[in-house]
């Protein structure tokens, strides 16, 4: 199922998309004779959550779909159907870290992006006056659906309610040019983490190491990569993150990026004013951001 995120007049709302229909949780819930008063109030990504983890409810919702008057997608703005915290894991692919001359350790690198980074599909995003490189992440997003700690790899992936894409917008000089190293910093800056459109439930995806990542800018293709090539696999990940720390529901994890930054391009690129920034992962849509300079 592809759970999302609704901004309408009244508020933002859960909803549930097919065939570019969205369904309002509310009315679906309604349609079927669902008791929401367990849901009502929530905010919308915790009611995206409960739907996740309940494959029972769902297949109800969805045979009730049908019999529920829906909005056409073209009519409506979507809104962030997460809310974090983000974890992030760098030089995950091995093409990426080549082509940086970068180093690795024993562990995957971790990071931590700010939730104030948090964007929608669609929703433009600002490149802060002082950043000159401002850099796109193509990624596939986790979303953890209960608590998890020390969990083995064999189980991780049991945890996880769905998938979402994820563009890890960069300001390559915190990163790279003031030192010490600042990537927390670099990638915590207003709406510097889109996701979406939708959270794709775990159901839907058969294997989380078998999907492309692709990554366009004005429409020319800057990132394709396979979560096969990943050197820490999303269980793995996900394990390494338990062992140490506590993953709650709702918690996103950004698995790492394949090559073809632009940062390491020669020469280097970076997003301008009026930049379109598409990120598609196999199964999960297509995030669309266009990237607008502070004056």
């Amino acid at each position: 199922m592809q759970l999302c995120c609704v901004e309408l007049d009244g508020g933002p709302q859960a909803a549930i998309h097919l065939d570019g229909m969205l369904y309002l949780l509310m009315d679906v819930c309604h349609q079927a004779g669902v008791e929401v008063d367990s849901l009502r109030g929530k905010p919308v990504a915790e009611q995206i959550l409960a739907i996740a983890n309940s494959p029972g409810l769902r297949a109800k919702l969805l045979e009730h779909l049908s019999q529920t008057p829906g909005l056409p997608e073209r009519d409506i703005r979507y809104g962030v159907p997460v809310n974090g915290p983000i974890i992030g894991v760098g030089r995950n692919y091995q093409d990426h870290v080549s082509e940086g001359g970068l180093k690795l350790g024993d562990y995957p690198k971790i990071f931590f992006n700010h939730p104030n980074s948090l964007a929608a599909h669609d929703q433009d995003i600002l490149i802060p006056k002082l950043i000159q490189k401002t850099d796109w992440e193509a990624e596939l997003g986790v979303v953890i659906g209960r608590r998890m700690r020390r969990v083995s790899p064999e189980h991780a992936l049991t945890y996880v309610a769905g998938f979402i894409n994820v563009n890890d917008v960069s300001a390559r000089e915190f990163q790279f040019d003031f030192g010490p190293a600042q990537t927390s910093f670099a990638k915590s800056m207003d709406g510097f983490c889109p996701c979406g459109p939708w959270l794709v439930t775990s159901d839907e995806i058969d294997n989380c190491q078998n999907l492309s990542v692709r990554c366009e800018v004005n429409a020319e293709l800057m990132q394709n990569g396979h979560t096969s090539h990943m050197i820490y696999s999303v269980a793995e990940i996900l394990s390494h993150l338990s062992t140490y720390m506590t993953l709650e529901p709702g918690y996103l994890i950004a698995t790492g990026t394949p090559k073809g930054v632009g940062h390491f391009l020669n020469p280097p690129q970076y997003l301008q004013h009026g930049d379109v920034v598409t990120v598609s992962v196999s199964h999960l849509g297509v995030l669309r951001n266009r990237f607008v300079k502070e004056i």
